[in-house]
């Protein structure tokens, strides 16, 4: 039984997050009203802009790690070695820009779609009277 429910599980965790990936790739297979094709793929990738951004987005990640792993590496060999009471200070904020992000998209949702909430926020986007 205990089989059974890992299984129900496991089922249950590949439909939440396959069906929406399988409705957004059927979308965009329909370009053309009541056939698949691959008309939209097309489109994107023969625009010049996007292989543009797609170039800086890839050329970016690619500094990014680099200089990451230039960065942390060094500081971790050091901070193990020579100053390991400083260990809890160094690995509270390397998890700063892990979670600073997600502060920052709920107070843009909260501003966004005005919602009444815990926080309380002036100037939010519905407070604004004047267009």
């Amino acid at each position: 039984m205990k089989r059974l429910w890992s299984w129900l599980a496991l089922a249950f965790g590949a439909l939440y997050f396959l069906l929406p990936l399988l409705g957004t790739l059927e979308f965009s297979l329909r370009m053309r009203r009541g056939e698949y094709s691959l008309d939209a793929y097309r489109s994107v990738l023969a625009d010049p802009r996007f292989q543009q951004t797609l170039t800086f987005s890839v050329v970016m990640a690619i500094c990014t790690i680099i200089v990451g792993v230039l960065l942390v590496v060094p500081t971790a060999y050091w901070v193990r070695l020579k100053l390991p009471r400083w260990r809890p200070v160094i690995e509270f904020i390397t998890l700063l820009p892990l979670v600073i992000p997600a502060i920052v998209v709920v107070f843009g949702y909260i501003r966004l779609f005005n919602t009444s909430s815990v926080l309380p926020l002036t100037g939010t986007a519905g407070a604004r009277t004047s267009c």
